[in-house]
């Protein structure tokens, strides 16, 4: 399903599943946005899928009922992309953990909040899940914000889950029960 918003600035913002023909677009949008941000758990050249592994996974999660990925994209450009992964084992299967990046270009837009509302709707479709889960990055504030304001309560503070440079840096685990 594909589905249009308007933007703060007037653009607007196009979101719909990911193909296997978005592989390239995907790969170049994360090489940009793990170079624009240290908010997220993997950095510049940290992600080593080939393009038709990049296609093979795109197009495996379609088919895959506990599993779905989103783009998001203004004017033809990739701007934004978010992806739930559900347990597979029986006691792990009504939850997921998400995640969400945007490009800094869209910060402020609107655009993570469209994401994840998306990803919301997704999970209560879903007859099998019963719960959302992510990690946030204890000093990213307006990610915190975003899920606080959409009902996601913090369940627990993970010390020292990322290390860039000789710099720890604290999770945040939060959940919306659906």
């Amino acid at each position: 399903m594909t589905v249009t918003h308007p933007l703060k600035s007037g653009q607007t913002l196009l979101i719909r599943e990911a193909e296997s023909s978005d592989a390239a677009a995907a790969l170049e949008y994360v090489d940009k946005v793990t170079r624009e941000t240290d908010f997220l758990t993997m950095g510049p050249g940290d992600f080593e899928m080939t393009l038709e592994q990049e296609a093979d996974f795109l197009e495996s999660c379609k088919s895959n009922p506990q599993r779905c990925f989103f783009v998001g994209f203004v004017d033809g450009e990739l701007i934004g992309m978010a992806n739930v992964t559900c347990g597979t084992r029986p006691r792990l299967r009504h939850r997921g953990e998400f995640g969400i990046s945007v490009l800094q270009s869209a910060w402020g837009l609107g655009v993570g909040g469209l994401l994840l509302d998306h990803l919301i709707g997704w999970a209560r479709d879903n007859p099998v899940l019963t719960k959302l889960d992510l990690r946030v990055r204890s000093d990213n504030e307006r990610a915190i914000g975003l899920y606080r304001q959409r009902g996601f309560v913090e369940e627990g503070l993970l010390k020292n889950q990322i290390r860039i440079g000789e710099t720890h840096y604290h999770h945040l685990a939060m959940g919306l029960i659906l």
